[in-house]
This record gives C-alpha cells, sequence and structure tokens, in this order.
C-alpha cells in the first residue's frame, strides 16, 4: 500500500507542531527533521495516540550543517523512495553568526540549508508525481532592496539581525518560483507563504528589547499560522504552483522577489555552493 508521506521541518514546537499534527489528522505520514529528539518526542506521542502508533517518525536535522542534511536524507532513502510534501518550516530571527560551512546564520539555515535539503530529495519528490514543496517566508522579505552574494558568505552584520532574516526569507520566494519554473513539469508544485507574525519560538533569539514591539503588532497563535501554510498544500496547483501567499491567498511580493534574472543567479550560486560540499 502506498502511504502519502511529508516531511515538515521544524516540526517540534510552533507551527510546525501544527502542520505536523494536521497532516496526520488527514491520515499522512508525518516525518519531523530536528535537531532535538526530546524536543520533538511529545509532538510523535501526540500524533500517535491520537492517529495510531508508526503514524510519525523522527529525523536528526541541523540545517546548518550540509553534512546534517545528507544523514536526514540518507536515514529518510533507508526506508522510503518517495515523499509527496515538504514543508521547509524550520527557521529563527535575531540569532548572529554563520554555519558551519561559512554562510550568514539565518541565510543559512532559513534558506540554504532548505535549498540543499530540497534538492537532495528531489528524486523521492518526483517519483511522487505530484509532489508539493511550501516553503515558509515572510512579508519581511519586502525591506530587502539588493541582494548582496558576498554579504551570504559573511557572519551576521545587523545587531538585530532581521536584516539578515529578510534576505534569507526573499531568498525563499526566489527559491520557490524557480523551483516551479525548473521542476513543475516533473510533477513537483512550489509554494512560498507568509504566515503571519506568529507567537512561537523562531523570536526566541531575537533582542530582548525588541520583543515587546512584536506583541503590539499582535501576534498570531501558532494554530493560525499553520492554516496559512496548510492551504498551499491543498490548494489548486495547477493555477498557483509557484506563487507567494499570504493570508491564504496569492499576493504579489516585491519587486525583486520577482526579479527571474535574480531568481536564476541565486540558484545557480547556490547550486554551485552545494556541489561544494558534495559526498
Amino acid at each position: 500500500m502506498n502511504v502519502t508521506k511529508a516531511l515538515v521541518t521544524g516540526a517540534n514546537t510552533g507551527i510546525g507542531k501544527e502542520i505536523a499534527l494536521s497532516f496526520a489528522s488527514k491520515g499522512i505520514k508525518v516525518f519531523i527533521a530536528s535537531r532535538s529528539y526530546d524536543r520533538t518526542l511529545p509532538v510523535i506521542q501526540a500524533i500517535e495516540k491520537l492517529y495510531g502508533a508508526h503514524k510519525c517518525e523522527w529525523l536528526s536535522l541541523d540545517l546548518g550543517s550540509i553534512k546534517s542534511i545528507d544523514r536526514c536524507v540518507d536515514s529518510f532513502f533507508e526506508q522510503n523512495v518517495s515523499l509527496d510534501y515538504l514543508v521547509n518550516n524550520a527557521g529563527f530571527a535575531g540569532s548572529r553568526g554563520s554555519t558551519k560551512e561559512g554562510f550568514e546564520l539565518a541565510f543559512g539555515v532559513n534558506y540554504f540549508g532548505h535549498y540543499v535539503l530540497t534538492r537532495r530529495l528531489e528524486c523521492a519528490l518526483i517519483r511522487s508525481k505530484n509532489a508539493r514543496v511550501v516553503n515558509v517566508s515572510s512579508k519581511v522579505h519586502s525591506i530587502v532592496k539588493k541582494l548582496d552574494f558576498a554579504s551570504l558568505r559573511k557572519p551576521t552584520k545587523s545587531l538585530s539581525g532581521i536584516n539578515e532574516y529578510a534576505v534569507s526569507k526573499l531568498a525563499n520566494i526566489l527559491f520557490t518560483s524557480e523551483l516551479h519554473r525548473r521542476y513543475a513539469s516533473l510533477g513537483i508544485s512550489s509554494f512560498a507563504v507568509h504566515p503571519g507574525l506568529v507567537d512561537t519560538e523562531i523570536w526566541r533569539t531575537l533582542p530582548f528589547f525588541l520583543r515587546p514591539i512584536l506583541k503590539l503588532k499582535g501576534m498570531l497563535t501558532p494554530e493560525e499560522g499553520a492554516k496559512n501554510v496548510l492551504q498551499c498544500a491543498f490548494v489548486d496547483a495547477s493555477t498557483h504552483s509557484g506563487k507567494y501567499f499570504s493570508k491564504c491567498t496569492p499576493s504579489p511580493p516585491s519587486t525583486l522577489a520577482t526579479d527571474q534574472e535574480l531568481a536564476i543567479k541565486l540558484w545557480e550560486q547556490s547550486e554551485s555552493w552545494m556541489n561544494n560540499y558534495s559526498k
């Protein structure tokens, strides 16, 4: 029997947790890819209690490490040949530094790690013949006026890390449109989505003096944010693949996010970086 499968990154808490629970409620087997098994265990137990044993599996994944991504993919392929849903949800805002391979931290985790994961899983997505990739973005991408490729290979420069976070979310939209252009004919649909300003642990590393500002803006619950993401998992792919969603509807992203030449350049540069760390 061919079981529908979904892989969700960062589903041990927040939006990802609600997405995983929703998939499981529809009879979809969920693979939760996260850094900590102990922090993910309560979600696994909740899914198995509600929907039965073997409905959820954990995969170890640190998106800031190419070696960790490769191990995660190898673990998935040990028992599975196809993947129907890939939700690139994990991320953070406000941390500063670099990944193990020297990428700016937010860019390396929020975008590049997911790019590599998606590319490593592309044969499983193609085998599905009707797969969907959902990239969690943010409307904050619109503050980016230029994509400085040199800065992507340097530690975080801004004090708050918000500028770098915005760059990573812009990259997710560019990735989505180029993924659609290259893979739609192979049966892979792609979507970028702004889930809303959601009260989750993504903001745990944000400087303390900025957190009250977020509260004043009015934050959604993880359940509300997950609803916005899940819309892309089930919307009509024939008309909406490659688009950016906000408040459950296709929305125009920033002008920079629609630059096809920039999307191609980012893809080709990311592919070059990825190949430098091939197995």
